[in-house]
């Protein structure tokens, strides 16, 4: 048999380079039809993946051209680390090298797994390094792609590297692991599992066959005796633990795994394969079942905050005293995910547990998702369950000291100082007890999510550094987690903060947007122009809403008929239904985000947070507005209620109206178009946003599923 040329491909040296190789088949066609999906001639090597420009692998190659490139000149880097770097700079739009981490990630680590499989003889197996989990920024250190060699079907090995010589696990927390950062880390093991299980989750051709991927985590400068702790962890087929006293077992789970035959087939299907698109809020499992029903993958900070609270919550419950966990992070980081999985997979524990928000529209959306999924017969006690699992900030005090084991605060930065409103007896409102304090009371375990810049409103104050200053003036102990995975935008983290920049939020300057083949950021001319081409989307399957900052009037329904209150120019669109009123052919305010009848109306910041679509058009009004080279926030152009009282101070005006423009901008899975009322805003964002929307976008090559 002929075997094929061994070629390194990388998003720097593909177009170079060419398609130089071709893929020796692995046995005959006849034999593996029901194996490894016929699939077409993969793009040149090197180029992006697309989904929407994605990139799949940082460089990819067959053992035996790797091999070729970790020989090493004393004094200089391997030549496959240089590659990696280039790789990195250019095809990451990054302007300076990768940190000094991974750098020696590459250089040290990554030739023990290569000379490993070159030793077993494996040297068609493809090496992808710096593999992407759809739809995330995360990375697996190394996927090997190749053919198991008892079933001859596709064989995938994911390894995760760690160079520490010695590491401990959290005397508290079992997931929680110091591998000698700043911050503690996933723990190895668990990290690798996670991992496969998303790929499982996300990979049309991975799911319900998990005997087709393995992981381990591989730390080859350590002995046991140096992380013993880590042993603790069970381990699986998706996740085992080798270090530098377990490296001939390592090699031969490896050629358990892979058999000498090319696995350039198996790699191109991997990257080829269809994928599911993440499950959304009304999709996801909210019950206590568990089983096979759909759910979210928690993936690094995520499953640490997941398992401490199961763990706070075990502390408590064995005689323990209160303890609060607050977990931050920005748009698509994961809380609604985090707080969605810790709601089922407690409850499922039997633990009491209730689910709350400040927002209206996402709890009444999870009351609706909770009774539909209620078995038949049962429904309509379900929609009285819901009233207590789903509820309110405000409505937490009611439940007494301890009145149940956890409370999950999701939205946690849309906390008020107090909870008194007009209904509010006398005698409670001349002395207002803090809502957090309220909130930490009804639970044994309180649960903050939340990011800093999502507050909406002046009287909002849940932050991280105020719910600390609570906790400790309550005499309780706090654990904060920050997220810092992506699973908005395609993953990118670059998207999430240019939007914090071009808002200057906290002290942040704008830059001009570089694309970085991960989120889609365009610009319109004129509101048609946004209209059509989100249109165009929604005919193409996506999901898509424009939204607005609240400068325009919001009138109540005419005649059981919208009024267009958006007008710029001859266009004009109403908003989502006004609360309270109904509209035919409309869905109610809090559900303008999940009904598809939605797509005909303007969203505004209360009725969007949270939720997330495919496609986000943004109007931005005359109320943010670009003078001397920043936005400037501009108090007489707002609509919104809350803001307009001369009480309120300019600096609260200013922070909820650019924190409204963060939520709106951030919605967005696939891409963001954004279009300005005024002009000269309009001029000054061409500047700093590349694609006009009459650019056409490329054909992507994957097929997103719905499950």
């Amino acid at each position: 048999m002929e075997q094929a040329t061994p070629v390194l491909l990388s998003a720097t040296h593909g177009a170079a380079m060419g398609y130089a190789a071709t893929f020796a088949l692995a046995f005959p066609a006849s034999s593996r039809a029901d194996r490894l999906p016929q699939q077409d001639m993969p793009p040149p090597h090197g180029t992006c993946v697309l989904l929407g420009k994605f990139l799949s692998y940082l460089l990819r190659g067959p053992v035996s051209a790797l091999v070729q490139e970790i020989t090493q000149q004393p004094g200089c880097r391997r030549p496959l680390t240089d590659r990696l770097v280039e790789a990195y700079t250019k095809g990451h739009k990054r302007k300076k090298e990768p940190g000094k981490s991974l750098i020696d990630t590459w250089d040290n680590s990554l030739p023990v797994v290569i000379n490993a499989l070159d030793g077993l003889g494996l040297s068609q197996v493809e090496v992808l390094i710096e593999f992407g989990l759809p739809h995330t920024n995360a990375e697996v250190d190394v996927l090997l792609a190749g053919v198991h060699p008892a079933s001859g079907a596709p064989s995938y090995v994911l390894i995760e590297l760690k160079q520490q010589r010695e590491a401990a696990v959290h005397p508290e927390r079992s997931v929680a692991v110091d591998l000698g950062y700043d911050e503690w880390k996933l723990h190895p093991v668990r990290q690798v599992q996670q991992y496969c299980q998303y790929l499982m989750q996300h990979k049309a051709m991975l799911r319900g066959k998990p005997e087709r991927i393995a992981g381990a985590a591989l730390m080859h400068n350590a002995h046991d005796a140096d992380v013993s702790g880590l042993f603790a962890l069970p381990t699986s087929d998706h996740g085992k633990l080798f270090t530098q006293d377990r490296l001939e077992p390592f090699r031969k789970w490896l050629g358990a795994l892979l058999a000498p035959l090319s696995g350039g087939e198996a790699a191109q299907a991997l990257i080829d394969s269809a994928e599911y698109a993440p499950p959304k809020i009304t999709e996801v499992d909210v019950t206590a079942r568990v089983g096979e029903q759909q759910c979210f993958r928690l993936l690094d900070e995520q499953e640490i905050a997941h398992q401490e609270v199961h763990e706070a919550v075990r502390r408590v419950r064995s005689g323990g005293t209160k303890e609060v966990i607050i977990v931050r992070g920005g748009p698509g980081s994961g809380k609604s995910a985090i707080a969605l999985e810790l709601r089922r997979t407690l409850a499922a524990a039997g633990w009491d547990v209730i689910h709350a928000t400040g927002a209206k529209a996402l709890t009444l959306t999870l009351r609706d998702t909770y009774a539909r999924q209620a078995p038949r017969g049962t429904k309509n006690r379900a929609k009285q369950e819901a009233v207590r699992l789903f509820t309110y900030f405000n409505q937490l005090r009611k439940l007494g000291e301890n009145g149940c084991d956890v409370v999950i605060c999701d939205e946690a930065h849309r906390i008020r100082r107090h909870s008194v409103d007009r209904y509010t007896p006398k005698a409670e409102r001349e002395n207002p007890r803090a809502q957090t304090d309220e909130i930490i009371d009804a639970a044994r375990v309180p649960v903050f999510l939340l990011d800093d810049w999502q507050s909406l409103r002046p009287g909002e104050v849940g932050t991280a550094e105020y719910l600390k200053q609570r906790t400790e003036a309550l005499g309780y102990k706090h654990t904060l987690i920050d997220l810092n995975g992506m699973y908005r935008a395609q993953g990118s983290a670059y998207y999430r903060d240019w939007v914090l920049r071009l808002l200057s939020v906290g002290v942040l300057t704008p830059q001009a947007w570089v694309p970085d083949g991960r989120m889609h950021v365009q610009l319109a001319e004129t509101p048609e122009e946004m209209e059509d081409f989100l249109r165009a989307r929604e005919a193409a399957g996506d999901t898509a809403r424009m939204v607005a900052g609240f400068c325009w009037p919001w009138s109540k329904p005419d005649g059981g008929s919208p009024v267009p209150d958006v007008r710029i120019g001859a266009w004009h669109r109403p908003w989502n239904v006004k609360a309270g009123y109904a509209v035919e052919g409309a869905p109610d305010a809090d559900f303008w985000a999940t009904d598809p009848r939605g797509a005909g109306q303007i969203g505004c910041v209360y009725t969007a947070q949270t939720f997330e679509f495919d496609w986000v058009g943004v109007v931005i009004g005359p109320d943010l507005v670009w003078r001397e080279n920043r936005f400037i926030v501009d108090r007489a152009a707002t609509r919104d209620p809350e803001l307009r009282p001369r009480s309120i101070t300019e600096d609260d005006v200013d922070r909820c109206v650019r924190n409204a423009y963060h939520v709106l901008l951030t919605r967005g899975v696939k891409g963001v178009v954004i279009y300005a009322a005024d002009d000269d805003t309009r001029d000054a964002l061409r500047g700093h946003v590349i694609k006009p929307v009459s650019h056409a976008l490329p054909k992507p090559m994957r097929k997103i599923l719905r499950s």
